[in-house]
């Protein structure tokens, strides 16, 4: 079955845009927010005096995907498969937090300084709606496995309390899973049907 030239644009444009936008990652892996090169934050009044306040280190950042649920399909040997979205489905950005009764960490407040600092495609949630459809010609002999997704990224951080004497104070460290405002499918082949790594059919 050929391949519909809107259909093919469409993944096209997809992957076009991940790979644009994705190299911004590294460039922000070990910043902080609002922290001079001695990793102090001062009000510049002529005293050595600080206003409260709270900021965030980044120590890490690397790609995710956010799988949509029922949106997993396998076809095959050979031919070719087309598949769609079929239903609405909300991707939010959320924490994983080592004190949970110490934080004051929220992820809008997260996204925001995660944005500032060179990833402005993030959002705190990401809905997808319906209609994806995507049309790919499978390998002779191999089954093909699609998959629909929200690209985003997986952030270690710390956040950091600064008290008036400007000593600084670790408040709670954490994971943050962030979605991208990017979605598309993932294609790949393999000999059987599997499905998180079992063989469905040895036919």
């Amino acid at each position: 079955m050929p391949i519909s030239r809107k259909k093919s644009l469409r993944g096209f444009v997809a992957v076009a845009l991940v790979a644009t936008l994705a190299p911004a990652a590294p460039a922000v892996a070990d910043n902080t927010d609002n922290i001079n090169d001695h990793g102090h934050e001062h009000d510049h009044d002529g005293d050595n005096t600080c206003s409260p306040r709270l900021f965030y280190k980044l120590h890490k950042i690397s790609p995710r995907n956010f799988f949509v649920p029922r949106t997993r399909y396998t076809d095959g040997p050979g031919g070719s498969m087309t598949v769609s979205v079929t239903r609405e489905h909300e991707v939010l950005a959320f924490l994983e937090t080592e004190k949970e009764k110490e934080l004051s960490v929220t992820t809008g407040d997260l996204v925001k300084r995660l944005r500032r600092l060179g990833l402005p495609h993030l959002e705190e949630r990401h809905m997808v709606f319906t209609g994806h459809e995507y049309t790919r010609e499978i390998s002779k002999g191999m089954y093909g496995n699609m998959w629909y997704r929200v690209f985003g990224y997986r952030v270690g951080w710390s956040a950091w309390s600064v008290l008036r004497s400007c000593r600084h104070i670790k408040v709670t460290t954490g994971i943050a899973n962030v979605p991208a405002r990017v979605e598309g499918w993932r294609y790949w082949e393999t000999k059987h049907p599997i499905f998180k790594d079992r063989l469905l059919s040895l036919k």
